[in-house]
């Protein structure tokens, strides 16, 4: 599992971004548009206006601008993290999920008003608009059952008609959403037997008041000092909608930008739910194949301890044994018939007892298992 070094080259960018869409690019690249668009930045390659690739379906050819000069580096390089694990390919039902939301009238088209709202919608709406509670960001909460919406109140309305469009969709494509029983505000669809939390969310920025004077004068007499109410929190309007992983964090994310907003993304959101599961489905195929595998190593570790357990025992008193069974041999026959089942077990029975003594150094697959093995063929390599 090998971290890779890529090349971002600002000549080779620059005709490839205005040659193929940046989504197109990056692909290649094998990372997001958005991370291509910040490296272009900072290589100062300008990228294709809002509506560039229209026109140019339209059969217009609009005016493509010059490489500008710069004074920073010609390239920048990253290290990436790349699986050694073949690339398994996405599975019919998320390439046809891709196919179908990507049909314009399969569009998700959030409406001005909200009318006949969904049935957990109108809850929701029934329980924030007089919350009892407010966090730490004077957001609406409620201890009543209701989707995952942490917004402000000026942002309610939209959120509200967000979520309606989005759950009456999902419905229609037999990926109804639902509240955990016992999580009051864990909103989930359930896909490929995996469940998927939903939240949106709106930005807020933060910031920090000043020290009253008596603060001041208390820090500097005992070099510390708490202060209440120490930020103040504003809501931005800049809604983020996702699903949550596994430690609450907010992942697949779809939210408002410079040139697009949710509603114009919901299509994006449910594909990013689908292939979620799909990622989350093949992540526990892939704990379970391990699993399998250290408990197979672990099968294997067991049964040669224990043929080396039984070994060892045979070997108890074997030197001893052996010299009295030769001498009675000889004895009786005059002599040690090597090719003979006495002479097979004696020759054995030698081979062990140098195996015992530490002054020669004799092999033996059993007791000495591949670790030694490893460790003996080095030696021999490095005494050769």
């Amino acid at each position: 599992m090998p971290y890779v070094t890529f090349r971002y080259e600002r000549a080779k960018l620059y005709e490839e971004v205005w040659a193929e869409a940046v989504t197109t690019v990056a692909k290649r690249y094998g990372i997001s548009d958005v991370a291509l668009r910040k490296i272009c930045r900072q290589l100062a390659v300008p990228l294709p206006p809002l509506g560039y690739w229209a026109k140019i379906a339209a059969g217009k050819k609009p005016p493509t601008p010059q490489l500008p000069r710069y004074s920073g580096p010609a390239e920048i390089t990253r290290e990436r993290y790349v699986s050694d694990e073949p690339v398994e390919p996405d599975p019919e039902h998320l390439v046809a999920r891709r196919e179908f939301e990507a049909k314009p009238e399969n569009r998700i088209v959030v409406p001005e008003t909200l009318e006949s709202p969904h049935p957990l919608v109108a809850a929701t709406e029934r329980a924030l608009r007089r919350p009892k509670t407010r966090d730490a960001r004077a957001v609406p909460a409620t201890e009543r059952r209701a989707l995952d919406i942490a917004v402000s109140e000026a942002s309610l309305p939209r959120a509200l008609r967000i979520m309606d469009a989005l759950l009456k969709a999902l419905d229609a494509r037999g990926m109804p959403v639902r509240i955990e029983p016992d999580g009051k505000r864990h909103s989930y669809v359930k896909l490929q037997g995996e469940q998927l939390a939903i939240r949106l969310v709106e930005n807020t920025s933060r910031t920090e008041r000043e020290p009253t004077a008596e603060e001041r004068r208390y820090k500097k007499q005992h070099g510390y000092v708490y202060l209440p109410d120490r930020y103040s929190y504003q809501a931005t309007g800049v809604l983020k909608l996702g699903g949550l992983g596994y430690a609450s964090d907010l992942q697949n994310v779809v939210a408002d930008g410079k040139h697009q907003r949710i509603e114009q993304r919901l299509n994006d959101f449910v594909v990013k739910l689908e292939a979620e599961a799909v990622r989350r489905k093949r992540h526990a195929e892939h704990l379970e194949r391990q699993h399998r595998h250290w408990e197979e190593q672990e099968r294997i570790r067991r049964e040669r301890e224990e043929r080396q357990r039984k070994e060892v025992e045979r070997l108890k008193g074997l030197e001893q044994d052996a010299a009295a069974a030769e001498t009675k041999e000889i004895q009786e026959r005059g002599a040690v018939d090597a090719g003979s089942e006495f002479g097979l077990w004696l020759d054995w029975a030698r081979h062990k007892a140098d195996w015992l003594d530490p002054l020669i150094r004799a092999r033996c697959e059993v007791l000495d298992g591949e670790e030694q093995d490893e460790e003996e063929q080095n030696e021999e390599e490095q005494d050769a």
